[in-house]
């Protein structure tokens, strides 16, 4: 974790205990409540990604293949949704697929285009 981050989650430590100690000024400047969130919420975002990842294994397991319909819930909109990820990146646009996520999904045979 940064240290921003590891700043952030002591301060949450410290006002969740009630307690009124101040950080040093220098971690004071690093501590950022969006970034505390913001971190918060990637990590969340990276435990979904890793259950539907793990859904989709056992679909392809079921059915020979990664391509869910669209219809089929959850992962259907997940697949449709890392499609579309996949393809800002390649545009060099801001997206959440990661090279790792990349590698994981090519690893169990995920198409790019349906």
């Amino acid at each position: 974790q940064s240290k921003s981050i590891l700043i952030s989650d002591k301060r949450y430590e410290q006002e969740a205990a009630g307690s009124k100690d101040s950080l040093d000024s220098e971690s004071t400047e690093d501590c950022n409540w969006r970034g505390h969130y913001s971190s918060r919420r990637q990590n969340d975002d990276a435990q979904k990604w890793i259950v539907r990842f793990q859904e989709l294994q056992s679909f392809k397991a079921k059915h020979g293949n990664c391509n869910a319909p669209q219809n089929a819930g959850k992962l259907g909109y997940w697949v449709h949704n890392q499609r579309g990820q996949y393809r800002l990146l390649q545009e060099g646009k801001q997206s959440s697929m990661s090279d790792e996520r990349v590698q994981k999904l090519k690893a169990i045979g995920f198409q790019w285009s349906p």
